[in-house]
């Protein structure tokens, strides 16, 4: 098996908790070379915890030439790093959400395409077990699709990390705080096509781009194994900037309403996720835990009914993690060894959506 150098950028919560550990727990697939951050204190911390060498830049960790690297840094970050690694021909792992102008994706695409590399942007979610078996259900059913709900009460992370060792980056210079506000300031007027409030920009790059955005995802994923796709926005409302969202789409050519919603529940020690799909003779539903629990199965769970006589099918196809299995689908792509999954243009269909709801939300009108 082909052994790839990775490094990461950026070394908030999700590097900390997931992608630097899971990555060095895969050594017959990555090397980690490396990872760069802002501040001195996080570096240092991950220096003694894990061994590993660590860069004030992205360009200190670029010049080690590494095969590939993971950027998890603030979200309007992503995009000018993603595009500075694929001129260096270094294959890129991108945290959702990959941009907030969908236009940017047709830059990263080009991009990628002229450097032949691999861009994959981190929608875990859908290497979830679960998910796969409900792509795998969704294939077989024949009756017509009815209506999809999402219903998301996240409590923030606290809850879940707090037995871990979480290093705070409370040492990052003020200027630099202030470059990731005016770019993610602009870069979302951009994408909205008008100038928000602050409580809009929390709330387009919060519940939305931020949460959302992986269950858009899930739902594109979904619909596509019966030869669906997302169709237009039809109504969006936040909810005291960050606190909450609601939103409805429809589904392309079957009109099926999307429900979808988000609520900050921040003094509840407990996070409910929950997907449901529903047809006329059948209701699929997804529950996912905290993204933070690993090796904590999402439920599946299959409503049937055959005249008065109702069943119930509880599916959990194993407790593989999302988080290291598409780690690992990132590797086979890299190596030649696997499909291309959760690409650019995914990314770029959610975010055109997402910009869309983020408009009608703020009371402008969607864009046709």
């Amino acid at each position: 098996m082909q052994k790839l150098t990775i490094g990461i950028i950026g070394c908030g919560l999700i590097t900390q908790v997931e992608h630097l550990p899971n990555l060095l727990a895969l050594p017959d697939q990555f090397e980690v070379v490396g990872v760069a951050d802002p501040s001195a204190r996080v570096r240092a911390a991950l220096e003694s915890r894990y061994g590993v060498a660590s860069f004030a830049t992205a360009e200190a960790l670029f010049d080690r030439r590494p095969d590939c690297v993971v950027i998890a840094t603030p979200d309007a970050y992503h995009v000018d790093l993603a595009l500075a690694a694929l001129e260096r021909g270094i294959n890129v792992f991108v945290e959702k959400p990959l941009c907030y102008r969908p236009a940017d994706a047709g830059r990263i695409a080009d991009a990628r395409d002229k450097a032949g590399k691999v861009v994959q942007v981190g929608y875990m979610k859908r290497f979830d077990p679960a998910f796969a078996a409900l792509r795998g259900l969704l294939e077989q059913q024949r009756t017509p699709l009815r209506a999809v709900n999402v219903e998301v009460l996240d409590p923030d992370f606290w809850p879940f990390v707090a037995h871990r060792t979480v290093h705070v980056a409370d040492d990052v210079p003020a200027e630099a705080i202030a470059e990731n506000d005016r770019k993610r300031t602009e870069q979302i007027s951009t994408a909205l096509g008008l100038a928000p409030s602050r409580e809009g920009l929390r709330g387009f790059a919060g519940p939305l781009c931020s949460s959302l955005v992986h269950d858009v995802n899930l739902v594109a994923g979904a619909l596509a194994a019966m030869n669906m796709s997302l169709g237009n926005a039809v109504a969006a409302a936040l909810h005291n900037g960050d606190s909450g969202v609601a939103a409805i789409a429809r589904v392309q050519g079957s009109g099926a309403p999307v429900a979808l919603s988000w609520h900050a529940i921040p003094g509840l020690a407990h996070y409910s996720e929950r997907l449901t799909f529903a047809f006329e003779d059948a209701v699929f539903e997804l529950s996912f835990p905290s993204p933070y629990l690993n090796h904590f199965p999402t439920q599946l769970v299959e409503r049937r009914s055959s005249g008065l006589a109702y069943s119930q099918t509880l599916h959990r196809p194993s407790y593989a993690e999302a988080f290291l299995e598409e780690m690992r689908a990132f590797h086979a792509a890299v190596a030649g060894d696997g499909p291309r999954l959760n690409t650019v243009e995914d990314a770029g269909a959610d975010m055109r959506l997402l910009a869309e709801l983020g408009r009608l939300a703020l009371g402008a009108p969607a864009r046709r």
